[in-house]
């Protein structure tokens, strides 16, 4: 049993939907958000209101899939038109949707992405992309040729 619960009158405000239509695509719905956020079935979960607004807008989606229904998102010079005329079994869930729920098991405690800077400060008047400032024996960076006046190779950065 999920911490999220949505029933057939949760749809009710927003479709005309028989009951037992809509208490199988409720199950249905459930079922796939488990596959991709498994937390959502956990008892101390702890979104469950904003993963019901996620599944109630996903299975109203899809019921109106096939009904010739066209929506249109606008936000500034970018459009979103959605067109239900044809039915779409295969994916319930938009992949934001798919984002939506995956964030809401995410630990907050746990580590992210990060980044370890590999070019230190360079030794000398040397680049710091040069092989010596990497740690290596020889020069790559040509200070060598320019008799320890400046790199003679520096790159865009």
């Amino acid at each position: 049993m999920t911490a999220v619960t949505l029933g057939p009158n949760d749809l009710a405000p927003f479709a005309t939907i028989d009951s037992a239509k809509a208490t199988e695509m409720i199950a249905d719905a459930l079922g796939m958000a488990e596959l991709v956020a498994p937390c959502i079935s956990k008892p101390d979960f702890k979104y469950p209101a904003a993963a019901k607004a996620v599944l109630r807008g996903a299975i109203l989606r899809w019921n109106d899939a096939g009904s010739g229904a066209i929506t249109t998102k606008q936000a500034g010079p970018y459009q979103q038109v959605v067109d239900a005329s044809v039915r779409r079994n295969n994916h319930l869930f938009w992949p934001s949707e798919i984002e939506q729920l995956q964030s809401m098991c995410r630990d907050e405690n746990a580590g992210g992405a990060f980044a370890i800077d590999t070019a230190p400060s360079g030794r000398g008047s040397h680049s710091i992309w040069c092989s010596l400032g990497l740690g290596g024996d020889t020069c790559s960076c040509g200070i060598g040729v320019t008799a320890g006046q400046f790199p003679i190779w520096e790159p865009d950065v």
